[in-house]
């Protein structure tokens, strides 16, 4: 029997680890970077397992040292974030969550508890290792943005790992596809997120005598219908794009022509050429708007995460490891990326990297909820895919 075989039968004992895990995670859930005792429980899971812990602010980030790596070989990185959602949960279940307003609902607590068992088989395993495993435990990937990765990768970088590391893989579990399936999908997986928000400055009046005025509230009318013909007219509809406000705030009685306007809306793209065309053209047009009519304009784009791109090389090799795992019929090619947005775009956008969907629907036990729902919950065997997944992208990779 070859190590890896081993490996995976050493997985499948640890059915009753993963869940136990998972629902101390899920019954103690932390919202963003305040993570304290999420942080305490993953570092004292480690310990236990003696797994190196790497210094580090954010996050906690271990290191598997591989008995049998060559020199120069670089290391394979796993990623699993830890934050759960302000949510209040309506599940009915012996695992609720015990902090009001707080909820696990969008599976983070299951991608924690598969990464922390990974990382005790694959230590158990590490004479074996033809190269070192770097592990990412991270927060704050619901927010606030940039979100958790892209400090984590700062620390990274200062404790000089960064540049040895040839390769990332992460998992998402999901009730959108069935337990036991994975889902892939090359290219583009999920979108940037930039944040618009313009302030326009008229000239107050009379309703009366509108003549006299510069309608603010005109002005951000017109830049919003002139927003939707460029999205309709100008953009490649096969290359999504999403300008949607969201705010507009203005005027203060209806015999008052108003003299400012604010405005507040969500970018999201699938191309970062999308993105900068998209920035570029919506000032372009406010600032025309602006010129023919008098007004004024201030504008604050707050820059979001980048596109998620899955890297073609890594993501052919991440799915022939979970054709291994879970048959290649229960293998799911996305033809449709996703308008939601992931902080592990950051990452990929470090190392080459693959970003998997995890079925964990089943129902028949009622798991049918979709993410960031209040009764959000998944099947637990898919747990033991995600494990398994994980021990194999840290050696075939």
């Amino acid at each position: 029997m070859d190590f890896l075989t081993e490996m995976m039968d050493r997985v499948e004992g640890c059915r009753e680890e993963l869940v136990q895990h998972r629902r101390y995670l899920h019954e103690n859930p932390e919202t963003g970077f305040d993570v304290d005792n999420t942080v305490a429980y993953i570092r004292e899971c480690l310990k236990e397992k003696e797994i190196e812990m790497l210094p580090s602010s954010v996050g906690v980030i271990g290191r598997i040292r591989g008995g049998k790596a060559a020199a120069g070989v670089k290391a394979a990185g796993l990623r699993a974030d830890m934050d759960a959602l302000s949510l209040q949960e309506i599940n009915q279940v012996p695992y609720c969550s015990k902090r009001p307003g707080k909820m696990h609902a969008c599976g983070h607590d299951g991608h924690t508890a598969m990464l922390l068992t990974a990382a005790g088989v694959l230590k158990e395993f590490e004479r074996e290792l033809a190269r070192d495993v770097i592990l990412m435990f991270q927060p704050a990937e619901e927010g606030p943005q940039p979100g958790g990765a892209k400090p984590m990768l700062e620390e990274m970088e200062k404790l000089g790992i960064a540049s040895h590391i040839g390769v990332f893989g992460g998992l998402h579990l999901t009730t959108e596809y069935p337990l036991g399936t994975v889902a892939v999908k090359y290219g583009s997986l999920m979108a940037s997120t930039d944040e618009f928000y313009l302030k326009i400055k008229g000239k107050g009046g009379h309703a009366g005598t509108p003549h006299q005025t510069v309608d603010a509230l005109s002005v951000a009318a017109k830049f919003v219908t002139e927003m939707e013909s460029f999205m309709s007219r100008k953009m490649d509809p096969f290359d999504p794009a999403i300008f949607s406000v969201g705010i507009l705030r203005s005027g203060s009685a209806i015999n008052i022509v108003s003299e400012t306007a604010e405005l507040g809306a969500t970018i999201r793209c699938q191309s970062e050429q999308n993105r900068a065309y998209v920035l570029e053209n919506a000032e372009k047009i406010i600032r025309g708007i602006c010129s023919y009519t008098g007004a004024s304009y201030e504008l604050e784009i707050k820059r979001g995460l980048p596109v998620l791109v899955n890297d073609e090389t890594t993501t052919k090799s991440a799915e022939r490891i979970a054709a291994q795992v879970v048959g290649s019929g229960n293998i799911i090619h996305k033809k449709t990326s996703e308008m939601g947005a992931e902080d592990f775009s950051y990452v990929a956008e470090r190392f080459p990297a693959a970003f998997l969907w995890l079925g964990a629907r089943n129902e028949e036990k009622g798991f049918v909820n979709l993410m960031h729902n209040p009764g959000f919950d998944f099947d637990e065997d898919a747990l033991l895919t995600g494990a398994k997944l994980h021990c194999r992208f840290a050696v075939e990779l």
